[in-house]
């Protein structure tokens, strides 16, 4: 189910000058815990981001996430830096 996936990469960013900043890394902190990312598998098929998480997941469940370590073999990883720079080219060749 999961050969060849491309792997995509997403980021928490707190806006400078937030009034609470000491609260959003807290919740970036929490969701970004193993313990959580490990639960959060047992609701939605999104593999943890925090390797750590790995070890947490029910094994029934680990076999069909996308990072599970079998999976992740054959992950392709997206490239932004290619994209940023050869995107607008790549886009006009394949939709001409």
């Amino acid at each position: 189910m999961w050969d060849y996936k491309a792997l995509g990469i997403d980021v928490w960013v707190i806006p400078k000058g937030t009034p609470r900043t000491d609260d959003t890394y807290k919740l970036i902190a929490f969701a970004a815990s193993a313990a959580v990312q490990a639960d959060q598998t047992r609701y939605i098929s999104y593999g943890p981001a925090n390797k750590d998480a790995v070890a947490h997941v029910d094994p029934a469940i680990l076999l069909h996430l996308p990072t599970a370590p079998d999976n992740m073999r054959i992950a392709l990883l997206l490239d932004a830096h290619f994209w940023s720079d050869k995107g607008d080219d790549q886009r006009q060749r394949f939709t001409a």
